[in-house]
């Protein structure tokens, strides 16, 4: 008898710590788009002072949200029973979204992405870039109210911090003038963090962009984890409520 009572106390002090974890909540992620067709007027900021005002027009189909700006469509949202399909024409890339998600958990992923630019000087082209890039986002945060900046906002918001790993190749043409700072065949590597905010039933309210810039050789890159920052530049954009 006295033996089966140490086991049932043994039992008891396993359930009790088991009992003691706090499971996080998931956060249905369709009640944080537009729940409604409306107008959305937003404000960019740049430390260059390109600054811009521009209103996004949003349409709600059934399971579709179909977004606006200049009777330009830039972004088809498409809410599903476990995942959100979201087409974004700026970079013509999907992002394929859990519906159902915890704080610290992968929002989505983009695919691996090859891009290549022309590098101009003028009207004259001098080479070009071959820019490879990944992109993950995550929920890093459910928060009550966002006073980080000049525009306040209040209610049921979510954080995402977003990184974004690039490695860049130069490809010069040959015999360029001395003055042209380029070098042929250089590799460099940026590392940038952004973060932004959605709010519920009203969508994206707050986008973060703050870079540190750091030197390369003869070149700069953005190192977002570095302290050493030759120069910093941001883009920020607010919902204007």
């Amino acid at each position: 008898m006295r033996r089966f009572l140490i086991y049932f106390t043994i039992i008891i002090v396993f359930i009790g710590c088991g009992s003691t974890s706090t499971n996080k909540k998931s956060v249905d992620m369709a009640k944080y788009f537009p729940d409604t067709n409306r107008e959305k007027s937003f404000y960019t900021i740049t430390d260059n002072g390109d600054n811009d005002l521009y209103d996004e027009h949003i349409s709600i189909d059934k399971n579709t949200i179909t977004i606006k700006v200049d009777n330009i469509t830039k972004r088809v949202i498409t809410i599903n029973d476990s995942t959100i399909i979201q087409l974004n024409s700026d970079d013509n890339l999907t992002r394929v979204m859990e519906r159902s998600i915890e704080e610290g958990k992968i929002l989505y992923t983009l695919p691996k992405s090859i891009v290549v630019k022309d590098i101009k000087f003028e009207d004259n082209i001098l080479g070009h870039e071959t820019i490879e890039s990944s992109k993950t986002c995550r929920l890093a945060q459910k928060i009550d109210k966002l006073d980080d900046y000049d525009i306040k906002y209040n209610g049921n918001i979510l954080k995402f911090k977003c990184i974004e790993d690039k490695k860049i190749v130069t490809k010069v043409k040959e015999n360029l003038p001395d003055y042209i700072n380029l070098t042929d065949g250089e590799e460099k590597s940026d590392y940038d963090i952004s973060y932004f905010y959605m709010k519920e039933k009203v969508g994206l309210i707050v986008e973060i962009n703050d870079n540190c810039v750091v030197e390369n050789g003869k070149s700069t890159r953005v190192n977002d984890l570095s302290t050493q920052c030759k120069e910093k530049n941001y883009t920020h954009t607010f919902f204007l409520e």
